[in-house]
């Protein structure tokens, strides 16, 4: 699985279409030995970000029910559940930024539904209503409890029919599980699920975040991402990383062979 996500992050095998905002972070992750399957969660327009008016009749005086949503991408996958000091320094990483990611994590040895959680806990969808004036030109700020619709765990173990949990479908063993991914794999891992801590933006900025955490881990970066910096970071990264993979091909070809920088493109 490792080697075939290797080469799919070479440009030999195409990106899932789950992760098309994404494809250089994923293929980052993939060449550091994480799995990711599936990222979710798209850019808000902004006439939906905050409360939006509703038809839905109010109980006071000269004030309409509006509505609030709010959502947070999350990213799906796994490692290896081994010894390994990039694994280590990967979740150390994870754990180090409450601000940035909630992190579920799942080990396949471990008994039941046994799962560790770290950062904030956080919502993945929740909403309310609240009443309160109608304005052509500006929006209220929204008001009183928020009824969480799906949590961080939701994602791994909903037993909702319309949105089963990934490892639900596991669990389950139909043909259309979207952890099809996992159901043939030869080693046991450890499934990760990480939501952004900002709701209501793509998994783009999700990705961007936690691959430049795999390339702090193994000594790519320092500090908070950054453009430039990432781009630096990930190109030695990369082209390190695609001679190892294609340390098979004849010598002839290798010299016809080289990797496109991100750097060169800002």
């Amino acid at each position: 699985m490792i080697s075939f996500l290797s080469f799919g992050a070479l440009g030999k095998i195409p990106s899932p279409s789950t992760c098309a905002k994404a494809v250089p972070y994923r293929n980052h992750l993939s060449l550091s030995g994480v799995v990711i399957t599936e990222m979710v969660g798209d850019e808000k327009p902004p006439q939906l970000l905050g409360p939006v008016p509703t038809k839905r009749p109010a109980r006071t005086r000269g004030c309409i029910t509006w509505a609030e949503f709010e959502s947070r991408a999350y990213m799906f996958g796994a490692i290896r559940h081994e010894p390994s000091a990039f694994n280590d320094a990967f979740l150390a990483e994870l754990k180090a930024r409450p601000d940035l990611f909630q992190v579920i994590i799942r080990s396949e040895t471990d008994p039941g539904r046994t799962v560790e959680t770290f950062g904030v806990p956080l919502p993945q969808l929740r909403a309310r209503n609240f009443e309160a004036p109608f304005s052509l030109h500006t929006r209220p700020t929204g008001n009183g409890d928020w009824m969480v619709a799906r949590t961080a765990l939701d994602i791994i173990y909903s037993t909702d029919e319309e949105c089963l949990g990934y490892l639900t479908r596991l669990e389950r063993g139909g043909s259309m599980a979207r952890g099809w991914f996992f159901r043939f794999k030869k080693f046991n891992v450890k499934y990760i699920v990480i939501l952004d801590a900002v709701p209501n933006r793509s998994y783009e900025h999700l990705a961007k975040n936690v691959a430049w955490a795999a390339l702090k881990a193994q000594g790519y970066g320092t500090g908070d991402y950054e453009e430039r910096k990432y781009a630096l970071a990930s190109d030695k990264f990369f082209d390190k990383h695609a001679h190892e993979r294609l340390s098979f091909m004849p010598e002839s070809m290798k010299g016809s062979w080289s990797t496109t920088k991100m750097a060169d493109q800002l």
